[in-house]
């Protein structure tokens, strides 16, 4: 996808990153031959993003169309992103990766039928220490020639046979709150890909209960789970059993275990690629 010496922009459209971290991340990124930008609101503050939505409105915008970018990576989730939704070139949008996941998920769900080539994997500022080394790797392959992927997974409910369609998905929390707005993410024909942390078994509840009572899972051919890292359940059942009683009516087969999400396994993928889901786990071409 990017050859050596091509330049990836860094941005921040969400929470604020951690200096040290970040630096320790465009360090790796650097060694692996790509020359990378910090956009200009980069180190900014404004309350629990960084920087004011004017500010992280110009750096993302700058960042998807400047003719000099070859890729723009997220800092780091959080939220805020939605804020800028609404301001972004969609029409302009070229074949650049865009390379993200958690809040960079709003992002994504609005680019899904309206352009651009988003990269749902990890954050910049995890890299150094977070993510584990197969998860590394893969990002590094994957930058380096948009290989397919193959995330293994348990088949947990519904059909064992296989289906395919595009490959879409990320934040459960991030998802539901988009329903009913113009960004809501239209999973219709595709394999939809879910993943959460830090959420108590009510409030996944509560998440899935609203995205199927809007409709928001109407037409999913199929839907892999990755990491509910931190996710709650009680003493003799888990957060993946929950939803898994949630989602089974819906009569399609359902994955679990992907190495997607905020744990140390995060595997990349292409939003909107076509993928071919199974009883074993998902490939992405």
């Amino acid at each position: 996808m990017l050859t050596p010496g091509s330049t990836i922009a860094v941005v921040a459209p969400a929470g604020v990153p951690s200096r040290v971290r970040l630096a320790a991340s465009i360090g790796i990124v650097e060694s692996w031959g790509y020359r990378v930008r910090r956009m200009p609101s980069l180190g900014n503050v404004h309350r629990y993003t960084a920087g004011t939505e004017a500010q992280r409105t110009a750096d993302l915008r700058e960042a998807l169309t400047a003719p000099d970018i070859d890729a723009v990576w997220f800092a780091r989730g959080g939220f805020g992103t939605v804020h800028l939704l609404g301001a972004l070139p969609y029409a302009k949008l070229d074949n650049r990766p865009v390379i993200g996941f958690s809040d960079a998920t709003a992002l994504f769900a609005a680019m899904h039928g309206r352009g651009g080539n988003p990269v749902h994997g990890p954050v910049l500022h995890s890299l150094a220490d977070h993510v584990d080394a197969d998860s590394l790797g893969a990002m590094r392959r994957f930058l380096q020639n948009g290989a397919s992927v193959d995330l293994p997974g348990t088949h947990l409910a519904g059909p064992a046979h296989a289906v395919s369609g595009p490959v879409v998905g990320g934040n459960l929390c991030v998802l539901a709150s988009l329903v009913g707005t113009p960004w809501a993410l239209d999973a219709a024909g595709a394999v939809l890909v879910l993943e959460d942390i830090h959420e108590p078994a009510y409030k996944l509840d509560r998440l899935v209960t609203q995205m199927l009572m809007a409709g928001a899972f109407a037409g999913v051919r199929g839907i892999a789970i990755g990491e509910l890292t931190g996710c709650r359940g009680g003493d003799d059942w888990t957060a993946l059993d929950l939803l898994v009683e949630l989602l089974a009516p819906l009569g399609v087969p359902v994955v679990g275990g992907l190495p997607v999400g905020h744990g140390a396994r995060n595997h990349p993928w292409r939003h909107g690629g076509a993928g071919h889901l199974t009883a074993s786990g998902l490939r992405i071409d």
